[in-house]
């Protein structure tokens, strides 16, 4: 007689539930991943305000030894152009940033650039200090962006970017009343102006109440184009009017240029102290809509004038450093006026907090 065995089976899932299972994972995982992306972003942001915050010291540092904080676009003054010199703020905080053998590297005795052989080159050529200018410096990048090389020129294959900005001042000639100065380095009403030399006891707005620096992204897009592709991001480039007599920054110029990205993109190097590079001001409110505006003044020597706004992949806003070394987030829907009087050094604006 044949005994029967009785075979088990194995519990299992059956594919309706083996998707049901995977479907709820998906969703867990959809649920996650902006968390996860927003803390991630929340890390980059700090960081970036953390890039802010070494900088201030190192102004405060240079303050210390020199009694003046550093000066932009030097030597510059009334008969600036690129012949005579353009070194920014960031070339001479380098040794209070821990990156003495860039700063040692770097002469910045010579004019900014200074043609050899027809050639215009950084510095007339001078080796040591295009070496220096290639040199990726992390306290110059803000981590939420690309931070790498965008461009190259004067000699140089890859320049070394910064995300960072001494602000001109209000983008407005305040001083003098005379709009074919506006977005003008010349004698501006920031702390960073062209040769400029400010104290703290010259800030009589506040060390508190006024921007020293804040960020901007790297640029993209074509160079020296004439149009633009559909799919370039419109923040990352500025609009260029040329270098003709009697061309100057306005509403209506700006808002059709006939160029964009003349030569270099947006932030290309950190050593300049131009609009293109380390420089901003507060025309534009932070992540504005409007493209940033460029002109080299014919009648102002091939003076670089321009509005370049504050800009950041942060949502919502962006870093500040303050002349007294705090650092802020500020929202992007800040008012206009606010923006403009919190950058100028003494204009006797009362800003409370923003």
């Amino acid at each position: 007689m044949t005994e029967k065995r009785q075979v088990k089976r194995r519990p299992g899932f059956t594919l309706i539930e083996l998707m049901v299972v995977i479907a709820i994972i998906a969703v867990l995982i959809a649920l996650l991943l902006p968390a996860v992306q927003s803390a991630r972003e929340a890390a980059r942001r700090a960081q970036c305000g953390n890039n802010l915050k070494q900088i201030g010291l190192a102004l405060h540092n240079y303050h210390g030894v020199m009694k003046t904080f550093p000066p932009n676009l030097c030597p510059g003054g009334t008969n600036y152009n690129y012949s005579s010199g353009g070194w920014g703020v960031l070339a001479f905080l380098n040794p209070h940033l821990e990156q003495t053998n860039v700063y040692n590297m770097m002469n910045l005795s010579l004019p900014t650039y200074a043609k050899v052989g027809g050639v215009t080159m950084i510095a007339g050529g001078d080796p040591n200090t295009m070496t220096a200018v290639t040199s990726l410096v992390p306290t110059f990048l803000c981590p939420s962006d690309i931070g790498k090389s965008i461009d190259g020129g004067y000699g140089v294959t890859s320049l070394a970017p910064t995300n960072y900005c001494a602000n001109q001042g209000s983008g407005v000639d305040t001083l003098g009343g005379n709009v074919q100065m506006n977005g003008s380095p010349l004698g501006a009403d920031g702390v960073f102006f062209a040769d400029s030399s400010v104290r703290i006891e010259d800030i009589t707005d506040g060390s508190s109440n006024t921007v020293a620096f804040s960020e901007s992204l790297l640029g993209a897009g074509p160079d020296s184009a004439t149009s633009l592709p559909a799919t370039v991001d419109r923040r990352r480039v500025y609009g260029y009017l040329g270098y003709t007599t009697g061309i100057f920054i306005t509403d209506s110029a700006c808002a059709n240029p006939p160029y964009f990205n003349l030569s270099q993109r947006r932030q290309f190097a950190w050593y300049a102290g131009e609009i293109r590079c380390a420089s901003y001001n507060h025309y534009y409110t932070p992540n504005s809509n409007n493209m940033d505006c460029v002109v080299n003044a014919y009648d102002y020597g091939y003076t670089a004038m321009g509005w370049k706004a504050a800009r950041s992949l942060h949502p919502g806003g962006v870093n500040v450093l303050m002349c007294d070394g705090s650092v802020k987030f500020v929202n992007q829907q800040i008012n206009g006026l606010l923006w403009q009087a919190v950058a100028t050094r003494s204009g006797r604006e009362i800003v409370g907090n923003f």
